[in-house]
C-alpha cells in the first residue's frame, strides 16, 4: 500500500524552528502505519538537510521534493492555534513533478497555494483514492493570514475527497458549518470538516456522520487535521465501514496531538481511542 502527499514541506518558526507541512505529517503517519510514504514538494536552498535526513531516516521518500526556489515556505504559527504569517514561499508544484508517480493514495495538501486544478486532475489520473486538503486553497496572504473562498471555485465537481476546518468552511461558503458541509457536498463525493476537539462531520452519498473525539491532554495540536486527512485517505482504502472510517479518522488525528511536531504515531495508542469515539448518524 503506497501513499504520496503533495505539497510544500515548509519551515515553522514556533518557540523553534521546525519542519512542517501537511505533506510531512500525513507521510509520516502513513509510514507509521507500515505503508511506503513519498512525498512531491519543492523546498528552497535554505531548507536545513537534517530536516529531510531525518524524513529519509524515517522511512519517507524524498526524492520528489526539489530545491527550485531561494526560500522555503515558513509560517509563524503560535503554537495551537493557525499560522499567523507567511514570511516566505516556494514555487508552485507542477503536474511535470508527478511524472511516473505511482501511488494507491495521494493526498494533495497545499498550504500557500501551490496546488492548481491541473495538478489534481494529474492526480485523479494516477490514484483512485485522492484527497484535497482546501486549507492552502482558502488562504489569502494580506497582512497575516485570512480565509476567503480563495480559489476553491477551480477545484469544484472533481472526484476527490476534500477536508477543511470549521472556520475554513464558513470562510469558503459564507454558511454555517452544516450549511457549508451541504453546500460543498452538492460538488464532492465525501466532504469531512474537522471541528476541533469537538471531532468531525462527514458528508457522503448515505447522509452526514458525526464523530465525537475523546477527550485527551493535548500537548500539540499542529498538524491533526494533516493527520484526519491522511487517516481518512487510507480508511477509504482499506474499505473500513463508514462508522469505522470516522473513529479511525478521528481517533488518529487526536492520537496526533500527543505528541509534540511530526512523527510517527502509535498505532496501538490510535485503536485505544477508537473505542472512545462515538459516532452517530445526523442524517441519512
Amino acid at each position: 500500500m503506497s501513499y504520496a502527499a503533495v505539497g510544500h514541506i515548509t519551515i515553522d518558526e514556533m518557540n523553534e524552528v521546525r519542519i512542517g507541512g501537511s505533506v510531512v505529517y500525513g507521510s509520516l503517519f502513513a509510514t507509521g502505519l507500515g505503508m511506503r510514504a513519498s512525498i512531491v514538494s519543492r523546498v528552497g536552498r535554505d531548507m536545513p538537510e537534517e530536516f529531510l535526513a531525518k524524513l529519509e531516516e524515517e522511512g519517507v521518500d524524498t526524492s520528489r521534493v526539489k530545491r527550485s526556489c531561494e526560500r522555503t515556505t515558513r509560517f509563524s504559527i503560535s503554537k495551537g492555534s493557525y499560522p499567523l504569517s507567511l514570511s516566505s514561499r516556494c514555487d508552485n508544484i507542477s503536474v511535470d513533478d508527478l511524472s511516473s508517480l505511482n501511488a494507491d493514495i495521494i493526498h494533495l495538501g497545499p498550504v500557500a497555494n501551490e496546488i492548481n486544478r491541473e495538478v489534481a486532475l494529474e492526480s485523479i489520473k494516477i490514484s483512485r483514492i485522492v484527497l484535497l486538503d482546501l486549507q492552502g486553497i482558502l488562504r489569502v496572504f494580506d497582512n497575516g493570514i485570512k480565509l476567503s473562498r480563495g480559489y476553491l471555485d477551480e477545484f469544484l465537481d472533481l472526484e476527490v475527497v476534500v477536508h477543511l476546518n470549521d472556520l475554513e468552511a464558513i470562510a469558503a461558503t459564507g454558511k454555517d458549518v452544516r450549511g457549508a458541509l451541504k453546500e460543498l457536498s452538492r460538488h464532492f463525493p465525501i466532504v469531512a470538516i474537522t471541528l476541533g476537539r469537538q471531532g468531525a462531520l462527514f458528508s457522503f452519498p448515505e447522509g452526514i456522520l458525526y464523530a465525537e473525539a475523546p477527550e485527551v491532554d493535548a500537548k500539540d495540536e499542529v498538524g491533526a487535521g494533516d493527520v484526519f486527512s491522511a487517516a481518512l485517505g487510507i480508511a477509504l482504502f482499506r474499505g473500513l465501514e463508514l462508522e469505522d472510517l470516522a473513529k479511525f479518522s478521528v481517533a488518529s488525528a487526536t492520537a496526533s496531538t500527543l505528541y509534540e511536531g511530526p512523527c510517527k504515531i502509535d498505532e496501538n495508542l490510535i485503536a485505544e481511542l477508537e473505542g472512545s469515539v462515538n459516532v452517530s448518524w445526523v442524517e441519512g
